[in-house]
């Protein structure tokens, strides 16, 4: 119980974040992708199902607190689960320089797909500069995971997060 209460306090924050304090760290505007890295750290510490299912409901959540186009971040994010899955099983997931390229190439097929959509849906971007805002949520997120992916791999692994079956508590 504390395990979902503790992750669905980090998809909260994961959302309020960016409009907060990283508006004040945005690089020309740029700021991190919160939302999709928790996916990707989910799908990294879960299986195929429920990553998918983890990347589906935080999507949700997000397009109904952005309050876009609904379904973009749903689907979004369930092919950033997915990817990260396949991804995961091919690297070592304890070598961050590792974790940080994932985070990258999937950060940027997830960005890229948000701004396909959204220029399918009727958004006024020239290509430059959704190529722009792609690579840039995509370095961003990757310089965090310095920072974010020892603490929660190890909270996944040892900590509060580590998934405790019911007759074992």
């Amino acid at each position: 119980m504390r395990r979902n209460i503790l992750i669905i306090v980090m998809l909260l924050f994961s959302l309020i974040l960016p409009g907060t304090v990283f508006y004040f760290w945005s690089w020309g505007g740029i700021k991190p992708d919160l939302v999709l890295l928790f996916t990707i750290y989910m799908a990294l510490h879960h299986r195929t199902l429920s990553g998918a299912l983890w990347g589906g409901g935080a999507g949700m959540i997000a397009d109904f607190y952005l309050g876009r186009h609904f379904g973009m971040y749903a689907l979004t994010l369930t092919v950033v689960a997915l990817l990260t899955d396949w991804l995961s099983q091919r690297w070592y997931r304890e070598n961050y320089f590792l974790i940080a390229l994932l985070v990258f190439l999937v950060t940027f097929v997830g960005e890229g797909v948000i701004a396909f959509l959204n220029i399918l849906a009727g958004a006024r971007w020239s290509l430059g500069d959704a190529f722009r805002l792609v690579i840039g949520v995509s370095v961003y997120n990757a310089v965090l995971v310095p920072l974010t992916y020892p603490w929660i791999h190890r909270s996944f692994t040892r900590g509060w997060l580590k998934y405790r079956p019911k007759y074992d508590r």
